[in-house]
This record gives structure tokens, C-alpha cells and sequence, in this order.
């Protein structure tokens, strides 16, 4: 498991680096990559771009919030339209 810190991915920076992320995963798979995930922005734009047993590292205070966007009993209507 490769562990991908947020800065300069999703932290620190202007516009967000989607397409590192889209990188990595398309060369190790979803499920040999880890990603920080500093805000609850942050992780469901996770969530909802590759799914909900996307690997996330969240600070403990937002792992509940986590796991219910995994579940589908929290987000936002733009997370979950189409679904």
C-alpha cells in the first residue's frame, strides 16, 4: 500500500490536481493507493469519483462523517445525483 500525502494534490494549491490522482490510479489501481483526505470535501470528491471502498486516510474526527457518505446516508444532492 502506497500511502499519497494531500499537499500539492489537494492541499495548498490553486486548483486541485485531479489528474495526478487519475494517474496513479490508473498505473497502481485503487487498491494499492491510499490518499490523505484533509476535508470533508476533499473525501467525497473521492467517494464519488471512484467509489465508496476508495482508500482514504481522514483525521479520526471525521471518520463517522466518512463512513456515512460510504453508506450512502450522508452528502450532498450533487455527490449522490445520477445515482
Amino acid at each position: 500500500m502506497v500511502m499519497i500525502e494531500s499537499e500539492g494534490i489537494t492541499e495548498s494549491v490553486h486548483r486541485w490536481r485531479t489528474d495526478v490522482v487519475a494517474r496513479i490510479i490508473a498505473e497502481l489501481g485503487t487498491e494499492r493507493v491510499m490518499f490523505e483526505a484533509a476535508d470533508p470535501e476533499v473525501f467525497a470528491w473521492y467517494v464519488k469519483n471512484y467509489g465508496p471502498e476508495v482508500n482514504l486516510f481522514v483525521d479520526h474526527s471525521q471518520i463517522v462523517q466518512l463512513e456515512c457518505l460510504r453508506a450512502g446516508i450522508w452528502g450532498t444532492s450533487s455527490l449522490w445525483a445520477g445515482c
